[in-house]
């Protein structure tokens, strides 16, 4: 697998402000993402993963510019993402597409399915009209569905077919990098394999990157190459996905691992579980956001936010990382 980085994003912040009053004053703001960095390498799919209400959603979106950063930087392909607007802006977004968790509220009711992959092309003026129908039954063909299709409406079809049209739409215009946002999470068990599947071999077929946002680590073992822990607005761990798996390093990736359902294990007491909820991201606690929910909890990690340290005790572009004051031993000797 290539190790070109096609995305690469550095203390991305996106706070979202609280108003009150006839005035609409800002009394507050929602840090739901707060200080993110991370790559995305071409030809792979980069979990992320985490609890309802971590900020994985909102990430995915500043990512694309669906949400505008309150700071930090993204590159696409070598280039500041951040600064680009009015043409430039809609030409790279060719390049990004998004499938979204609900494919019900995602199609428009009014439009034939043929409408709704013919509208990328109008958008960005490409193909004629008559190559754009033909262009709708190649995908609709591609993602498993009948070319016959094209003239039928959204409510004729089940969610997991509704989920393959949302597919269709987003490849349509032969990105790079698409973000799925929980996109198997609103479907039966039987259907979410089927289109995991079609996934994997569209990424085979069309050299596509993935951005895989998911809260089952089932999920995420069976589909990713590398995985991102999020919790309250930060990456508390990443690794490539056996690595993590088979020695996750941070406690609440070691929770969330040992809370995966296994065959068989049933009766067997968890060794270690989460107590409590995530706590609100309009007043995070002080340190590390995870103490209040961690048996390791010290008085630095109350105090102080912990770095972002490789676990072989190299530096932050370590392959494996985790940000935890119990894996960053020479600040703790030397008192931060």
């Amino acid at each position: 697998m290539s190790q070109e980085v096609l995305m690469s994003a550095h203390h991305i912040k996106k706070h979202f402000p609280i108003r009150k009053g006839l005035l609409l004053r800002e009394v507050g703001q929602v840090k739901a993402v707060d200080d993110v960095s991370l790559e995305i390498r071409k030809g792979e799919t980069l979990g992320l993963v985490g609890e309802s209400g971590c900020g994985k959603s909102t990430l995915g979106r500043t990512l694309i510019r669906l949400y505008e950063p309150t700071a930090g930087e993204i590159a696409l392909n070598g280039k500041d993402f951040r600064r680009l607007s009015g043409g430039e802006l809609r030409k790279s977004r060719r390049n990004i597409q998004m499938i979204f968790q609900d494919p019900y509220a995602a199609l428009d009711p009014r439009m034939t399915v043929g409408q709704i992959l013919m509208q990328p092309f109008e958008i960005h003026g490409l193909l004629k009209p008559a190559e754009r129908i033909a262009k709708a039954r190649e995908l609709l063909e591609l993602v498993g569905l009948k070319a016959s299709h094209v003239n039928r409406y959204p409510h004729e079809f089940s969610g997991g077919q509704r989920q393959r049209i949302c597919i269709a739409r987003a490849i349509a215009l032969e990105p790079e990098l698409i973000v799925c946002d929980e996109p198997v999470s609103a479907l039966d068990v039987s259907i979410q394999a089927q289109i995991l599947n079609l996934l994997k071999d569209l990424q085979e077929k069309l050299k596509l990157t993935y951005l895989f946002i998911s809260h089952d680590l089932s999920v995420i073992e069976y589909f990713c190459d590398r995985v991102a822990v999020m919790y309250l607005g930060k990456i508390v761990e990443l690794a490539p996905k056996d690595e993590l798996f088979a020695n996750p390093k941070h406690p609440y990736t070691q929770a969330l691992i040992q809370a995966i359902p296994r065959v068989g294990e049933g009766k067997k007491k968890m060794k270690r579980s989460l107590s409590g909820d995530v706590p609100s991201p309009i007043n995070p606690p002080s340190g590390c956001t995870f103490h209040p929910r961690c048996a390791f909890a010290m008085d630095i990690c109350r105090r102080d936010i912990p770095r972002t340290v490789g676990v072989d005790g190299t530096d932050s572009n370590s392959a494996h990382t985790v940000s935890c004051w119990l894996h960053d031993q020479p600040s703790l000797q030397q008192g931060v």
